[in-house]
Protein backbone atom coordinates (compact mmCIF):
# COMPACT_ATOMS: atom_id res chain seq x y z
CA UNK A 1 0.00 0.00 0.00
CA UNK A 2 1.26 4.13 -0.64
CA UNK A 3 1.84 5.90 2.37
CA UNK A 4 -0.29 9.16 2.37
CA UNK A 5 2.74 10.90 3.48
CA UNK A 6 6.43 10.45 2.75
CA UNK A 7 9.21 13.14 3.78
CA UNK A 8 12.69 12.28 2.27
CA UNK A 9 15.26 14.31 4.30
CA UNK A 10 13.48 16.98 4.65
CA UNK A 11 14.37 20.22 5.80
CA UNK A 12 13.33 24.18 6.41
CA UNK A 13 15.71 26.89 7.23
CA UNK A 14 14.61 30.31 7.75
CA UNK A 15 18.16 31.96 7.51
CA UNK A 16 20.22 30.60 10.26
CA UNK A 17 17.22 28.72 11.81
CA UNK A 18 16.44 25.10 10.77
CA UNK A 19 12.91 24.71 11.80
CA UNK A 20 13.00 21.37 10.63
CA UNK A 21 16.32 19.22 10.05
CA UNK A 22 16.58 16.24 7.83
CA UNK A 23 13.64 14.49 8.66
CA UNK A 24 12.50 11.17 7.26
CA UNK A 25 8.95 10.03 7.92
CA UNK A 26 6.43 7.80 6.50
CA UNK A 27 2.24 7.92 7.55
CA UNK A 28 0.57 5.22 6.14
CA UNK A 29 -3.08 5.51 4.30
CA UNK A 30 -5.66 5.82 7.09
CA UNK A 31 -3.53 6.54 9.62
CA UNK A 32 -4.35 8.40 12.75
CA UNK A 33 -1.07 10.28 13.11
CA UNK A 34 0.07 12.35 15.59
CA UNK A 35 3.09 14.73 16.01
CA UNK A 36 3.79 15.74 19.09
CA UNK A 37 7.05 17.80 20.46
CA UNK A 38 7.25 21.60 22.26
CA UNK A 39 7.28 24.91 20.79
CA UNK A 40 9.76 25.23 17.69
CA UNK A 41 10.25 21.83 17.83
CA UNK A 42 9.42 21.23 13.99
CA UNK A 43 5.95 20.02 13.86
CA UNK A 44 4.03 22.70 12.72
CA UNK A 45 6.33 23.47 10.01
CA UNK A 46 6.13 19.70 8.80
CA UNK A 47 2.64 20.25 8.54
CA UNK A 48 2.70 23.22 6.81
CA UNK A 49 4.94 21.68 3.98
CA UNK A 50 2.60 18.93 3.49
CA UNK A 51 0.06 21.42 2.65
CA UNK A 52 2.48 23.31 0.46
CA UNK A 53 2.39 26.65 2.49
CA UNK A 54 6.49 26.11 3.07
CA UNK A 55 8.26 24.76 0.57
CA UNK A 56 11.33 22.36 1.66
CA UNK A 57 15.31 23.78 1.77
CA UNK A 58 15.88 20.12 0.90
CA UNK A 59 14.79 16.88 0.46
CA UNK A 60 11.62 15.35 -1.15
CA UNK A 61 7.92 14.85 -0.16
CA UNK A 62 5.25 12.36 -1.54
CA UNK A 63 1.63 12.05 -0.84
CA UNK A 64 0.02 8.86 -1.88
CA UNK A 65 3.43 8.49 -4.12
CA UNK A 66 3.17 11.84 -5.84
CA UNK A 67 6.18 14.18 -5.78
CA UNK A 68 4.55 17.45 -4.54
CA UNK A 69 7.73 19.27 -4.40
CA UNK A 70 6.02 21.55 -7.79
CA UNK A 71 2.11 21.10 -6.88
CA UNK A 72 0.47 24.35 -5.24
CA UNK A 73 -1.32 23.83 -1.84
CA UNK A 74 -4.30 24.37 -4.18
CA UNK A 75 -3.82 21.58 -6.02
CA UNK A 76 -2.97 18.75 -3.47
CA UNK A 77 -5.90 16.48 -1.82
CA UNK A 78 -5.66 17.66 1.30
CA UNK A 79 -7.13 20.43 3.47
CA UNK A 80 -6.34 21.61 7.26
CA UNK A 81 -7.88 22.63 10.37
CA UNK A 82 -6.48 25.41 11.95
CA UNK A 83 -6.87 25.96 15.69
CA UNK A 84 -8.56 29.32 15.18
CA UNK A 85 -11.03 27.92 13.03
CA UNK A 86 -10.83 30.89 10.60
CA UNK A 87 -14.87 30.99 10.47
CA UNK A 88 -16.05 33.74 8.28
CA UNK A 89 -18.30 35.17 10.86
CA UNK A 90 -20.48 37.00 8.28
CA UNK A 91 -21.60 34.04 6.61
CA UNK A 92 -23.96 31.28 8.24
CA UNK A 93 -22.78 27.63 9.40
CA UNK A 94 -23.98 26.50 5.83
CA UNK A 95 -22.36 28.67 3.83
CA UNK A 96 -18.97 28.60 5.48
CA UNK A 97 -19.07 24.46 5.02
CA UNK A 98 -19.93 25.00 2.03
CA UNK A 99 -17.18 27.49 0.89
CA UNK A 100 -14.94 24.82 -0.67
CA UNK A 101 -17.26 23.74 -2.80
CA UNK A 102 -18.48 27.14 -4.15
CA UNK A 103 -14.21 27.70 -5.08
CA UNK A 104 -15.01 24.75 -7.44
CA UNK A 105 -17.58 26.32 -8.70
CA UNK A 106 -20.17 23.47 -7.72
CA UNK A 107 -23.75 24.73 -8.27
CA UNK A 108 -25.71 26.82 -4.70
CA UNK A 109 -28.69 23.24 -4.42
CA UNK A 110 -25.42 20.50 -4.75
CA UNK A 111 -23.35 22.62 -2.47
CA UNK A 112 -25.35 23.67 0.46
CA UNK A 113 -26.63 19.86 0.34
CA UNK A 114 -23.09 18.45 0.96
CA UNK A 115 -22.95 20.84 3.46
CA UNK A 116 -25.95 19.80 5.10
CA UNK A 117 -24.88 16.28 4.97
CA UNK A 118 -21.62 17.14 6.84
CA UNK A 119 -23.29 18.87 9.20
CA UNK A 120 -25.13 15.71 10.72
CA UNK A 121 -21.68 14.12 10.39
CA UNK A 122 -20.39 16.27 12.64
CA UNK A 123 -23.77 16.23 14.83
CA UNK A 124 -24.68 20.09 13.95
CA UNK A 125 -27.98 19.08 11.96
CA UNK A 126 -30.38 21.97 12.02
CA UNK A 127 -27.55 24.51 12.62
CA UNK A 128 -27.46 25.85 9.12
CA UNK A 129 -28.88 28.81 9.44
CA UNK A 130 -26.41 30.21 12.59
CA UNK A 131 -23.38 32.43 12.55
CA UNK A 132 -20.08 31.15 13.97
CA UNK A 133 -20.26 34.38 16.45
CA UNK A 134 -24.05 31.96 18.04
CA UNK A 135 -21.83 29.05 18.26
CA UNK A 136 -19.43 27.64 21.34
CA UNK A 137 -16.29 26.72 20.87
CA UNK A 138 -16.70 22.72 20.39
CA UNK A 139 -19.63 24.04 17.74
CA UNK A 140 -17.02 26.34 15.82
CA UNK A 141 -14.55 23.38 15.90
CA UNK A 142 -17.13 20.70 14.28
CA UNK A 143 -17.86 23.73 11.73
CA UNK A 144 -14.64 23.97 10.50
CA UNK A 145 -14.13 20.41 10.70
CA UNK A 146 -17.10 19.90 8.40
CA UNK A 147 -15.36 23.01 5.70
CA UNK A 148 -12.51 21.35 5.66
CA UNK A 149 -13.97 17.66 4.63
CA UNK A 150 -16.14 18.78 2.26
CA UNK A 151 -14.26 18.66 -0.24
CA UNK A 152 -13.10 14.88 0.74
CA UNK A 153 -9.20 15.54 1.16
CA UNK A 154 -7.03 11.96 1.40
CA UNK A 155 -5.20 13.59 4.25
CA UNK A 156 -6.70 15.85 6.79
CA UNK A 157 -4.46 18.25 8.43
CA UNK A 158 -4.88 19.12 12.18
CA UNK A 159 -3.07 21.98 13.69
CA UNK A 160 -3.70 22.26 17.47
CA UNK A 161 -7.10 21.92 16.57
CA UNK A 162 -8.56 21.63 20.70
CA UNK A 163 -6.44 24.32 21.88
CA UNK A 164 -8.75 26.64 22.29
CA UNK A 165 -10.95 24.19 23.93
CA UNK A 166 -12.06 24.09 28.10
CA UNK A 167 -10.45 20.54 29.44
CA UNK A 168 -13.74 18.81 29.65
CA UNK A 169 -15.09 19.83 25.92
CA UNK A 170 -11.35 18.90 24.58
CA UNK A 171 -11.55 15.35 25.82
CA UNK A 172 -14.78 15.19 24.53
CA UNK A 173 -13.63 15.91 21.23
CA UNK A 174 -10.93 14.10 21.48
CA UNK A 175 -13.64 11.17 20.92
CA UNK A 176 -15.14 12.27 18.50
CA UNK A 177 -12.03 12.94 16.50
CA UNK A 178 -11.12 9.77 16.60
CA UNK A 179 -14.40 7.60 16.10
CA UNK A 180 -14.67 9.92 13.26
CA UNK A 181 -11.28 9.16 11.62
CA UNK A 182 -12.49 5.76 11.64
CA UNK A 183 -15.35 6.13 10.28
CA UNK A 184 -14.23 7.68 7.58
CA UNK A 185 -11.41 5.88 7.04
CA UNK A 186 -9.33 8.97 6.07
CA UNK A 187 -5.51 9.96 7.15
CA UNK A 188 -5.26 12.27 9.74
CA UNK A 189 -2.20 14.30 10.47
CA UNK A 190 -2.89 15.79 14.00
CA UNK A 191 -0.25 18.55 15.47
CA UNK A 192 -0.10 19.11 19.62
CA UNK A 193 2.18 19.76 21.83
CA UNK A 194 -0.05 17.91 24.52
CA UNK A 195 1.28 14.00 25.16
CA UNK A 196 -2.26 13.22 26.50
CA UNK A 197 -3.83 13.93 23.52
CA UNK A 198 -1.37 12.19 21.36
CA UNK A 199 -1.10 9.34 23.33
CA UNK A 200 -5.22 8.69 23.30
CA UNK A 201 -5.88 9.51 19.86
CA UNK A 202 -3.14 8.61 17.67
CA UNK A 203 -2.36 4.68 15.66
CA UNK A 204 1.28 6.02 15.87
CA UNK A 205 3.04 9.40 16.57
CA UNK A 206 6.37 11.73 16.02
CA UNK A 207 7.63 13.07 18.91
CA UNK A 208 10.24 16.03 17.46
CA UNK A 209 12.67 18.06 19.34
CA UNK A 210 15.47 20.85 17.25
CA UNK A 211 13.69 20.34 14.19
CA UNK A 212 13.90 16.59 14.09
CA UNK A 213 12.49 13.54 15.28
CA UNK A 214 13.71 12.11 18.47
CA UNK A 215 11.37 9.06 18.15
CA UNK A 216 8.57 7.62 16.18
CA UNK A 217 6.47 4.57 17.02
CA UNK A 218 3.11 3.75 19.15
CA UNK A 219 2.22 5.55 21.86
CA UNK A 220 2.53 2.58 23.69
CA UNK A 221 6.43 2.07 22.38
CA UNK A 222 6.98 5.67 22.68
CA UNK A 223 5.60 5.48 26.42
CA UNK A 224 7.05 2.76 27.73
CA UNK A 225 10.32 2.18 26.04
CA UNK A 226 11.56 6.06 25.51
CA UNK A 227 14.73 6.05 23.43
CA UNK A 228 16.32 9.01 24.68
CA UNK A 229 16.28 11.45 27.86
CA UNK A 230 14.13 14.26 26.12
CA UNK A 231 11.28 11.60 25.05
CA UNK A 232 11.13 10.25 28.77
CA UNK A 233 10.78 13.76 30.15
CA UNK A 234 8.81 14.91 27.53
CA UNK A 235 6.34 11.77 27.17
CA UNK A 236 4.35 11.55 30.65
CA UNK A 237 7.08 13.15 32.52
CA UNK A 238 8.93 9.46 33.45
CA UNK A 239 11.77 9.93 36.17
CA UNK A 240 15.26 10.09 34.29
CA UNK A 241 17.87 8.24 36.37
CA UNK A 242 21.61 8.91 35.64
CA UNK A 243 23.48 5.83 35.55
CA UNK A 244 25.02 5.73 38.56
CA UNK A 245 21.57 5.81 40.23
CA UNK A 246 20.31 3.13 38.10
CA UNK A 247 23.16 1.03 38.94
CA UNK A 248 21.95 1.98 42.92
CA UNK A 249 18.78 0.54 41.97
CA UNK A 250 19.40 -2.77 40.59
CA UNK A 251 19.97 -1.98 36.95
CA UNK A 252 22.71 -1.64 34.71
CA UNK A 253 25.08 1.44 34.13
CA UNK A 254 23.24 3.41 31.86
CA UNK A 255 21.02 6.42 31.77
CA UNK A 256 16.91 4.66 32.24
CA UNK A 257 13.50 5.75 32.80
CA UNK A 258 11.23 4.40 35.09
CA UNK A 259 7.75 6.09 34.98
CA UNK A 260 5.93 7.20 38.51
CA UNK A 261 3.12 4.63 38.25
CA UNK A 262 5.67 1.53 38.63
CA UNK A 263 7.11 3.62 41.90
CA UNK A 264 5.29 2.24 44.93
CA UNK A 265 6.16 3.06 48.49
CA UNK A 266 7.08 0.50 50.53
CA UNK A 267 8.21 -0.68 54.53
CA UNK A 268 11.44 -1.94 53.14
CA UNK A 269 12.99 -0.92 50.15
CA UNK A 270 15.56 2.18 48.80
CA UNK A 271 15.25 4.57 51.35
CA UNK A 272 15.02 8.32 50.71
CA UNK A 273 13.34 11.61 51.60
CA UNK A 274 9.90 13.13 50.51
CA UNK A 275 10.37 16.51 48.89
CA UNK A 276 6.80 17.23 47.71
CA UNK A 277 3.28 15.88 47.98
CA UNK A 278 0.69 16.62 45.24
CA UNK A 279 -2.95 15.34 45.77
CA UNK A 280 -4.19 14.77 42.31
CA UNK A 281 -7.83 13.26 43.23
CA UNK A 282 -7.27 9.96 41.91
CA UNK A 283 -4.17 9.64 43.86
CA UNK A 284 -1.44 11.64 45.46
CA UNK A 285 2.24 12.25 43.69
CA UNK A 286 4.99 11.94 46.23
CA UNK A 287 8.20 12.84 44.98
CA UNK A 288 11.53 11.51 47.43
CA UNK A 289 14.86 12.84 47.13
CA UNK A 290 16.77 9.18 46.48
CA UNK A 291 20.85 9.30 45.61
CA UNK A 292 20.74 13.11 45.04
CA UNK A 293 17.84 12.87 41.92
CA UNK A 294 14.04 13.20 42.66
CA UNK A 295 12.24 10.33 41.88
CA UNK A 296 8.47 10.63 41.74
CA UNK A 297 5.35 8.60 42.86
CA UNK A 298 2.28 8.08 42.20
CA UNK A 299 -0.01 6.40 45.44
CA UNK A 300 -3.42 5.24 44.87
CA UNK A 301 -6.00 7.41 46.82
CA UNK A 302 -6.71 5.85 50.30
CA UNK A 303 -3.29 4.64 50.83
CA UNK A 304 -0.99 6.39 53.74
CA UNK A 305 0.65 9.34 52.12
CA UNK A 306 4.17 10.58 53.99
CA UNK A 307 4.76 14.09 54.84
CA UNK A 308 7.46 16.00 53.41
CA UNK A 309 10.77 15.61 55.06
CA UNK A 310 9.82 12.13 55.92
CA UNK A 311 11.83 9.15 55.14
CA UNK A 312 10.05 6.50 53.00
CA UNK A 313 11.13 3.51 50.45
CA UNK A 314 10.30 2.58 47.56
CA UNK A 315 10.40 -0.64 45.39
CA UNK A 316 9.49 -1.46 41.68
CA UNK A 317 9.36 -4.10 39.36
CA UNK A 318 12.88 -4.64 38.06
CA UNK A 319 11.19 -4.95 34.33
CA UNK A 320 9.47 -1.41 34.26
CA UNK A 321 13.45 -0.59 34.65
CA UNK A 322 13.50 0.47 30.99
CA UNK A 323 17.26 1.67 29.41
CA UNK A 324 17.58 4.08 27.36
CA UNK A 325 20.09 5.15 24.17
CA UNK A 326 21.20 8.23 25.46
Amino acid sequence: MTPAVEFNAVSRHFGTVKAVDGVDLTIAEGAFFAMLGPSGSGKTTCLRLISGFEKPTAGGIRIFGQDVGAVPPNRRNVNTVFQDYALFPHMTVRDNVAYGLMVKGVDRRSRLEKAEELLALVKLPGYGERKPGQLSGGQRQRVALARALINEPRVLLLDEPLGALDLKLREAMQDELKALQKRLGITFVFVTHDQHEALSMADSLAVFNDGRIAQIGTPEDVYSRPQTRFVADFVGSSNVLPPELTAALGGPSKWASLRPEAVRLVPMGHDGTVKTVRYLGAGSRVVLEIGGTEIAAMVPAGQPIPETGAQAAIAFDPRALHVMAE
